[in-house]
């Protein structure tokens, strides 16, 4: 009975500590931060297929606001909105395909089977986007002493971000153009056919063509590193390098095949994001946030 009684004792005891330390680090967890951030970044396109002499390549800018509630002194989870654009500029220096099994009808009558071989040569593609992306990620942070009289303690803290951003894009549009497309059938008996044989082939120079693109959500990963620096008891701001990279292929349900670009009405709407196997986007860029909060505790 008295080591039953003794184990109770310890038992309530140790429940006891638990419970104040658990209020403790209720106490210290520090306040929730609102904050507002401007950002800006080189984006670029991993398209498939990426050969030699292929590139992506350009600007992205987004501002918002967010919210960053703390689980504690050093952990915290951030959300927030932003508003911003892409200007990407995509160039392909030479591109073969072969798009088989296609049929066309010779002067006869008779149906021809053939394989259709395409030379795409100096290709260029101006993608604009306005999007809105909405992040959630985890918020680390090293310990940085803070008083009412913050210059006692100058020194920053350092802070790490992961987590996920979800893209909506607005008002897609895109200008493509074209040095020369050369459309070669091989059919299955005979020699190759020239522009006699059959309609789309032969070689297509100087074609533009502009419009707009039908987007899905667009999925990130997305990391932060940076330094922290208090302003103030009730203002930081955060200054840092960010790293988004694409998750899904927001075009894959409005996929072309080269082998569409036989006629004229079709190279009108030539994109090679349209045509490509799949489409990433990566941003890497700088990032500063203001955040402002209640007035600090000291710890």
């Amino acid at each position: 009975m008295k080591r039953s009684k003794k184990r109770t004792s310890a038992t309530k005891l140790f429940l006891l500590i638990c419970a104040i330390s658990s209020f403790q680090l209720m106490a210290q967890k520090a306040p929730a931060e609102f904050s507002v951030h401007a950002a800006g970044a080189i984006s670029t396109y991993c398209f498939q297929p990426l050969s030699k002499g292929n590139s992506s390549i350009g600007g992205t800018g987004d501002f918002g606001a967010g919210f960053t509630g703390f689980l504690s002194q050093q952990i915290g989870i951030h959300v927030g909105v932003g508003i911003g654009f892409f200007n990407v500029k995509s160039k392909i220096a030479n591109l073969k395909t072969i798009t088989p099994q296609l049929s066309t009808i010779d002067d006869q009558g008779r149906v021809r089977f053939y394989d259709l071989h395409t030379t795409l040569s100096g290709y260029t593609e101006i993608h604009k986007s306005i999007f809105m992306s909405i992040p959630v990620m985890l918020q680390y942070q090293t310990q940085q002493k803070q008083y009412w009289g913050w210059k006692q303690s100058p020194k920053p803290s350092f802070y790490a971000m992961a987590g996920l951003k979800v893209l909506f894009l607005f008002n897609n549009k895109y200008e493509a153009s074209i040095q020369t497309l050369e459309n070669i059938g091989k059919f299955e008996m005979g020699p190759p056919a020239g522009t006699q044989e059959a309609p789309g082939f032969g070689v297509f120079a100087g074609n533009q063509s502009s419009g707009k693109m039908d987007f899905g959500i667009m999925a990130m990963a997305a990391v932060e590193l940076g330094v922290k620096f208090r302003l103030g008891n009730n203002v930081a701001i955060y200054t840092g390098a960010f790293f988004d990279c694409g998750l899904n292929d927001p075009i894959k349900d409005s996929r072309k095949s080269y082998g569409n670009y036989i006629y004229q009405e079709d190279l009108n709407e030539l994109t090679i994001l349209k045509a490509a196997d799949r489409i990433n986007l990566m941003t890497v860029g700088i990032k500063v946030r203001v955040a402002f909060s209640k007035s600090q505790r000291p710890y």
